[in-house]
């Protein structure tokens, strides 16, 4: 699991946790309550499993999917072949944030 990931899911148990003891606190009807926390849930789940996806993003998970963690050294290199693929294609603004995202090497 990514560290984007990691802090997602925190935040998601966190953002569940918080409509219970909330309405706990307040004494809140289990009829606002767990309507809430469902929202929540649900709100969250589809952040975690669908988020917004960029450029970036699909190049890091490609990077972690075929195992080039963030502490192997040919992630950078592999990185800045992508990004020159992707300037090669025609689309130079998206190789530049692949760049500055991954810190590739020149």
């Amino acid at each position: 699991m990514s560290k984007e990931n990691r802090i997602l899911l925190a935040c998601l148990v966190g953002a569940c946790v918080l409509p219970l003891v909330v309405g706990g606190l307040l004494g809140w009807p289990t009829w606002i309550t767990v309507p809430l926390f469902a929202a929540v849930l649900v709100g969250s789940y589809r952040k975690f499993t669908h988020g917004t996806r960029t450029a970036t993003g699909h190049v890091g998970a490609l990077l972690d999917r075929i195992g080039l963690y963030p502490d192997n050294p040919v992630r950078d290199l592999t990185a800045h072949r992508l990004a020159n693929l992707i300037e090669a294609s025609g689309n130079a603004r998206v190789a530049e944030e692949v760049r500055r995202k991954f810190d590739a090497p020149r």
